[in-house]
């Protein structure tokens, strides 16, 4: 049995090379109604850290907490999932909508299925470009704290919109024609290698 949720998809272009995280987020909150533009998303909620080079030392912004870089620009990394609940959660207090962004990393993909596809929303999930393996990318010092963050090379955000028994349905930002199947088992492992990042959203009551 199949459960797959009709949501508008955007495809990643040049305008947003380094942006696949803002494109999932702008679907989800189109989803539920909020009219609300990709370059609106980034200008206004999106936490950013730039990253420059100092000293021979490329030094920059902490993904776990901000985008490191920027979605205009392609020599950019990305974010993970605790930018864009900030985001996220931010948009939806100043549209005034009853909707809160949980951080979900940890969680099995059965229960992200559950938690959010079975409550008709869809998952923001981190696995990779075309489900290919990933492999250690870039290094730098994160500005805030000193720490070296190891970025992982192919990662890729996806929206989680449905599954079957053997599969999980995305609208991948990277794939022009919307929702691509993707063999569930892959999927799960690609997703295992991103510290099965997430974020599902739920009804605020």
């Amino acid at each position: 049995m199949a459960t797959i949720l009709s949501v508008p998809h955007i495809e990643q272009t040049d305008e947003w090379p380094s942006g696949d995280e803002c494109l999932c987020a702008v679907m989800l909150l189109r989803y539920l109604g909020i009219r609300i533009s990709v370059n609106e998303f980034i200008d206004f909620f999106l936490p950013q850290g730039q990253m420059r080079r100092r000293e021979g030392q490329l030094r920059g912004g902490d993904p776990e907490t901000e985008f490191a870089g920027s979605p205009y620009d392609k020599s950019s990394f990305g974010c993970y999932q605790g930018a864009l609940v900030k985001a996220m959660n931010d948009c939806f207090a100043q549209k005034g909508l009853f909707y809160k962004a949980e951080d979900a990393a940890g969680k099995s993909t059965e229960e992200l299925l559950t938690e959010g596809i079975g409550n008709g929303i869809p998952v923001i999930y981190w696995a990779s470009g075309g489900m290919k393996p990933t492999h250690p990318g870039f290094s730098w010092i994160c500005t805030r704290d000193g720490r070296t963050v190891q970025w992982t090379d192919g990662a890729q955000c996806m929206l989680l919109i449905g599954y079957d028994d053997n599969e999980l349905v995305f609208n991948d930002p990277l794939e022009p024609e919307g929702a691509v199947h993707y063999s569930r088992k892959t999927a799960v492992k690609r997703h295992a290698e991103l510290d099965k990042r997430a974020v599902i959203v739920r009804k605020r009551l």
